[in-house]
């Protein structure tokens, strides 16, 4: 069986979903392909159950999943496919950067939520991302503003909810050069674990300042 939306308004807008279903020996297969242009990245990232670190503007989402499974949670944590998305000018939520370089340059463990009392605004985000049985790899993470850049690469588990992601901010304005002639670091590393709702950042190497 299938199910299609060829055009809809949603979330300022417009979306093309399909679903499709196949009854096999082994068991149902499923095939879900979304399409979202135009779309406010906030209000769609509200409704997908994300509201941390989503870009709030307008961009274009693409999800495409097939996995087996009879309920929503058995077939994301088996499916396969592809997550996309490119957003424009805009801003990310509930993300304070000057407050989470200084904690990266005190180092120590500390939560995300800890540093999100503020917003970034950005130039644009980009998102790609591979399924495989359930775990997303992030193959590009970007996220530009006027004077850095946020990347994150790494996999994140939908079953366990899980991370395991690596990424940076870097300055890429940066003089490269100080007065002692040598090149100035120009990124601060980090690791990113826990799980989506509690995420925990853990600095490896200090390199940009948050004044």
């Amino acid at each position: 069986s299938v199910f299609d939306i060829s055009d809809a308004s949603a979330f300022g807008g417009n979306v093309q979903t399909s679903l499709r279903f196949d009854r096999k020996p082994e068991g149902t297969q499923v095939e879900i392909r979304l399409l979202a242009s135009d779309v406010d990245g906030g209000a769609f990232g509200t409704a997908a159950g994300m509201t941390r670190l989503v870009p709030v503007g307008t961009g274009t989402v693409s999800v495409i999943l097939k996995g087996p499974g009879r309920t929503w949670d058995s077939i994301f944590e088996n499916a396969d496919g592809s997550v996309s998305a490119t957003f424009g000018p805009g801003a990310l939520s509930k993300f304070n950067l000057p407050a989470f370089l200084k904690h990266t340059e005190q180092g120590g463990f500390f939560a995300l939520d800890d540093v999100s009392d503020g917003t970034l605004p950005i130039d644009g985000a980009e998102v790609k991302a591979t399924i495989s049985r359930g775990v997303a790899r992030l193959d590009k993470a970007e996220a530009n503003s006027a004077k850095y850049k946020i990347w994150l690469s790494g996999i994140a588990s939908y079953a366990g909810r899980g991370l395991a992601l690596s990424g940076g901010v870097i300055q890429p304005d940066q003089p490269a050069t100080q007065k002692t002639g040598q090149q100035g670091p120009n990124q601060s590393s980090f690791f990113v674990g826990g799980t989506w709702s509690t995420p925990f950042i853990s600095p490896i190497s200090r390199g940009v300042s948050g004044e």
